[in-house]
């Protein structure tokens, strides 16, 4: 039996927090056969997984013998695992794995976050056009998108859709199967990251443009986005993705079918099947 222990997501400022226990907690729990979730007793000889917990460096924390932390992205969680050697550690990416095995010592286990596309739904299915680039996130992140792109989009009769609910799986599901080109950008930087974003876009066969893409884990996707450093540049392969008409150029067909290729290791049905190795 393997037990999931996850705090429940709740909204601050309008914006879903606790994303990863969605994620890691109620979509895998749902989905495996043998697991549970916050179970009030009866876990003790079970595999439990502690999603993202969160404890302050240096508390005392009461972990069973079979424990692993699910990290995600809590960095500051090395010293807890510091502190707790027996107790192993999930990663979210090789390039995750690679960052801590700088630091701790512990066993760590790269489990892949899995995308949202469960269904294997399509663009393809509901679009043959090239008009609407979308990008998820939270609300404080958008004001930060440059003007220069807004303003680029707009001269080319393209729509920019802004996605920041994450709840229910559907209705996120639902947006990326309705935009042709997924733009990946955030002002900041993160030690543990994952290709997340660009895989639930791959999954529905939309390409990425990722701005500012210096990011070691979007490596793992290679094929499925198209790197950028400007906005300028992002712009320009903009225009290598669409022709005039709208319609969608030889380069993006070949892009679209790399993303549905990889975006299937990624799957839950595969993504899954890693948690039941778990010793």
């Amino acid at each position: 039996m393997i037990t999931f222990f996850a705090k429940p997501p709740f909204e601050a400022k309008g914006h879903l927090m606790r994303v990863s226990s969605i994620i890691r907690g109620e979509q895998i729990a749902a989905y495996l056969q043998n697991a549970r979730l916050n179970p009030p007793s009866g876990y003790e000889d079970d595999i439990c997984i502690y999603v993202k917990p969160n404890i302050r460096p240096g508390n005392d924390y009461k972990f069973e013998k079979h424990s692993y932390i699910d990290i995600h992205d809590g960095f500051e969680l090395r010293h807890t695992l510091r502190k707790y050697p027996e107790v192993g550690c999930i990663s979210i990416s090789d390039h995750a794995t690679y960052v801590l095995k700088q630091y701790i010592k512990n066993k760590i286990v790269t489990i892949p976050h899995h995308h949202l596309n469960f269904e294997r739904a399509k663009r393809a299915d509901v679009r043959n056009v090239v008009t609407r680039v979308g990008i998820t996130g939270s609300p404080a992140a958008f004001q930060f998108i440059p003007d220069e792109i807004r303003k680029g989009l707009a001269e080319r009769g393209m729509e920019l859709m802004e996605w920041s609910h994450f709840y229910p799986r559907t209705s996120v599901a639902r947006f990326h199967q309705h935009i042709d080109i997924h733009l990946e950008w955030r002002p900041w930087k993160k030690q543990l990251s994952s290709p997340l974003k660009i895989t639930n876009a791959a999954s529905f066969g939309v390409p990425t443009i990722a701005l500012m893409f210096d990011e070691p884990s979007f490596k793992e996707v290679d094929g499925c986005y198209i790197g950028v450093n400007t906005p300028e540049e992002a712009l320009a392969q903009v225009d290598a993705l669409r022709n005039p008409d709208g319609s969608q150029t030889a380069l993006y067909t070949n892009i679209a079918k790399v993303c549905l290729e990889k975006a299937e290791k990624y799957h839950i049905d595969n993504i899954s099947k890693l948690f039941p190795e778990l010793t």
